[in-house]
């Protein structure tokens, strides 16, 4: 490989280096602004709070749901590797669609069923069998929701890793009549135990910031985590010095697992090999792993499917043509397509700004160090969670002498592109990388730079990748509640803010509906997006 060459020269590479120092000096500032509003010396407020025991109900609810869903999602992925049946790719669209469903769309779900008032109570007594004898607020609840939305994200996990064993390594293992536990513990757990470091890194930060389901389901202070005593001290007590304090601590440990995790290698959900050969399970084995398939499918998607029965009847008019109801889903609307927006532009230019090594054909250590500047900015998710992300932007606001309701919207849309980020470099990075390995050589050849080089070979091969990053974006943003928790106010709502306010005036009907219709549009952007912004073709790479 060459040497080190100019930056001039390179002016993708210069607006990667630019965005990445753009985010990295406002997460910097965020968190400057926290530490100093945490005022740790000669605060007599922040004497009560028990950090240690939200540090412990934050670790123990988030380790205890990695290990759920690693057990769920490793059986329907499992499943699904061995089992043929109708509408397996649309079981498969749905475990895709799990990540960002709206985490307090499925919080709202296991109420529905599982609550005083629930599906579950209102059979029990029709049939004279009384009430449960537990609720599902608590630690319970919150180990259920997040294992619906996080079981599915790792069972498409799985499932892809399982999808790219080698068909000869199938066609031996069958031939030499391998036993089903003999083909998992030499075959599948090897593939398996390997993505388990980083899946379950990013499904721990995931459930540790976990902010709608906790607020929801959590049932009191006995299972406050660090998300939800932020929100309290804000909006509740407006103690800016005790919600700093916990952002910074909260902060911290993030780091103290963001660290060493930072370098494991992760692969996109979306990209993988495809089996060319089938084992499929026979006799009992079969009907066996088919039952807990339906079980497990069965309990993922009940709590959307109750939102969708309770959530759309006659009453639904009335509240779809209410004035508050339209700003909302205008103001919902304008967040999210905005947010969409940046994340996607930013994904992009921090894609080509990393291939752009590959063009120019830097040396190894002047790549190492580009590389690891550039992706800085998609961690700021894992860095600085939405609630620590929307205080930092609080702070900075009020110190600034802005009006927080004013500039809310600004914050908002800022907060999720951020937040979306992660996840769209997830998917545009991999196929932006293959093309520059595949095509450089002629690239440079042909002296194909800047505009015709993204125009005629660069977009046509992701164009279908960057829809898809678009309606994630949109989906991500359209059912957010964190960042918008700490601005929400009559004159500024968004629809979860919305639903939570409808939740918290026992509203149940209205907040059903809303659910509904959040749980609606995330899921529609998946198909209307991709069909609009994917091209005819929806060009995939060779």
């Amino acid at each position: 490989m060459g040497g080190t060459f100019p930056l001039l020269r390179a002016p993708r590479l210069l607006v990667g280096l630019l965005i990445a120092l753009c985010v990295g000096a406002l997460i910097c500032a965020l968190i400057a602004i926290i530490w100093q509003a945490a005022d740790l010396f000669g605060n007599p407020k922040t004497s009560s709070i028990d950090i240690f025991h939200l540090l412990r109900m934050s670790a123990i609810q988030a380790g205890l749901s990695v290990l759920l869903a690693f057990v769920t999602g490793s059986i329907v992925a499992i499943a699904l590797t061995r089992l043929t049946f109708f509408g397996k790719p649309f079981v498969l669209a749905f475990l895709s669609a799990g990540l960002v469903l709206p985490t307090l769309v499925v919080a709202f779900g296991l109420l529905a069923i599982w609550g005083r008032a629930g599906l579950i109570n209102d059979i029990g007594q029709s049939v004279g069998l009384g009430k449960l004898p537990f609720t599902i607020f608590g630690l319970q609840g919150i180990l259920a929701a997040h294992t619906i939305l996080n079981g599915s994200f790792a069972a498409r996990i799985f499932y892809d890793r399982l999808q790219a064993l080698p068909s000869a390594s199938l066609k031996l293992g069958q031939s030499l009549g391998l036993s089903e536990w003999q083909r998992f513990t030499i075959l599948d757990w090897p593939v398996l135990k390997s993505a388990m470091p980083g899946l379950g890194a990013t499904i721990f930060l995931m459930c540790f910031t976990s902010f709608s389901v906790v607020l929801l389901l959590g049932g009191g202070p006995a299972n406050a985590t660090f998300e939800v005593a932020i929100f309290e001290a804000v909006k509740l007590d407006f103690d800016l010095h005790r919600a700093a304090l916990l952002a910074a601590a909260q902060l911290a440990f993030c780091l103290f697992i963001i660290i060493p995790t930072a370098g494991l290698k992760s692969n996109s959900v979306l990209i993988g090999a495809s089996q060319n050969h089938l084992w499929a399970a026979t006799g009992k084995v079969k009907w066996i792993i088919g039952a807990l398939l339906f079980v497990l499918m069965l309990t993922y998607a009940s709590p959307l499917l109750i939102i969708l029965y309770e959530g759309f009847d006659p009453a639904i008019f009335k509240l779809i043509s209410s004035r508050k109801f339209l700003n909302a889903l205008a103001t919902s609307c304008v967040i999210a397509t905005a947010s969409a927006t940046i994340a996607l532009t930013c994904a992009m230019l921090l894609a080509f700004a990393r291939a752009e090594l590959i063009y120019q054909n830097a040396g190894a250590t002047s790549t190492n160090i580009l590389r690891t500047v550039i992706s800085a900015p998609v961690f700021a998710y894992l860095a600085t969670p939405s609630i620590v992300l929307a205080l930092g932007f609080f702070l900075l606001a009020r110190f600034a002498g802005l009006d927080t309701s004013k500039v809310g919207i600004y914050v908002v849309v800022i907060a999720n592109a951020l937040l979306a980020l992660p996840l769209a470099n997830a998917t545009l990075g991999p196929p932006v990388e293959k093309i520059a390995n595949k095509h450089f050589r002629l690239v440079k050849s042909l002296n194909i730079n800047g505009w015709r080089r993204f125009r005629f070979i660069e977009l046509p091969l992701i164009r279908k990748e960057c829809a898809y990053v678009f309606a994630l974006g949109f989906s991500y943003s359209f059912g957010d509640l964190g960042v918008i928790a700490l601005f929400g106010t009559d004159d500024f709502s968004t629809l979860p803010w919305m639903m939570y306010r409808a939740l918290g005036a026992y509203r149940s009907n209205d907040a059903a509906m809303l659910a509904a219709i959040l749980l609606f549009i995330a899921v529609f952007s998946f198909y209307i997006f991709p069909k609009i912004l994917g091209g005819r073709d929806n060009a995939h790479l060779q």
